[in-house]
């Protein structure tokens, strides 16, 4: 079996204004993505909360200036690294080898979300706050996360050999929402009794969403 990734997916779009800048000059590019690259960087210290602009900008080695030249604002800015981080997610996705079982590529994928969560934990903990306040939060981001189920199936259906039916679809929808549901509500309330740092929080919750799919 071809284990390279081959699906045939449409790239997601971003909501607008809320792309990486892609201006004519290749500096300004590079200056832009700088500014995300660094905030990525100093979220896996601090919450977004506490990350000032000129903290950023010093971290990025450019002006404050230059930042609101590209930005809007830090809360514009928010909504730029969450497409980034969408964007990585949808390309370490089309990359997950097409080999082994259904069960098998669902875990991996479980597995990888999971982590890509935890890497950007304070990125992840900002939009939720951000989404507790305004209800259409996430429908900017609806076109990634239709990507994001597209590739799945095709991934699962590639290595069944078989197109799913509609209810192991919906099944596959359900265990993905409570997949989620668990690990954001652990970043906000951390209510347990498992909690994200524990060893065995990803094999118990993989378990469940299995289950719940019906592989």
């Amino acid at each position: 079996m071809d284990t390279g990734s081959h699906l045939s997916v449409k790239p997601a779009v971003a909501p607008d204004g809320w792309e990486v800048p892609a201006p004519m000059q290749e500096r300004s590019r590079k200056t832009a993505e700088r500014f995300v690259q660094a905030a990525l960087q100093l979220l896996r210290e601090k919450t977004f909360a506490e990350l000032s602009v000129a903290e950023l900008a010093r971290k990025a080695d450019r002006s404050i200036g230059v930042f609101y030249q590209r930005f809007n604002s830090k809360d514009d800015f928010l909504h730029v690294l969450l497409s980034a981080y969408f964007r990585e997610a949808l390309e370490w996705r089309e990359a997950v080898p097409l080999e082994g079982q259904p069960a098998e590529i669902y875990t991996e994928i479980l597995a990888r979300r999971f982590r890509g969560v935890m890497e950007n934990r304070n990125l992840w903990h900002a939009a939720l706050k951000r989404s507790a306040s305004d209800p259409d939060f996430w429908k900017v981001y609806n076109s990634f996360r239709e990507r994001a189920v597209e590739i799945t199936l095709q991934a699962m259906e590639a290595t069944s050999g078989r197109e799913f039916s509609e209810e192991e679809r919906r099944r596959l929808a359900i265990a993905g929402q409570v997949f989620n549901s668990v690990i954001n509500n652990q970043i906000i309330n951390s209510p347990g009794p498992l909690c994200l740092e524990d060893e065995d929080f990803l094999p118990e919750l993989t378990r469940i969403a299995v289950d719940l799919a019906g592989l």
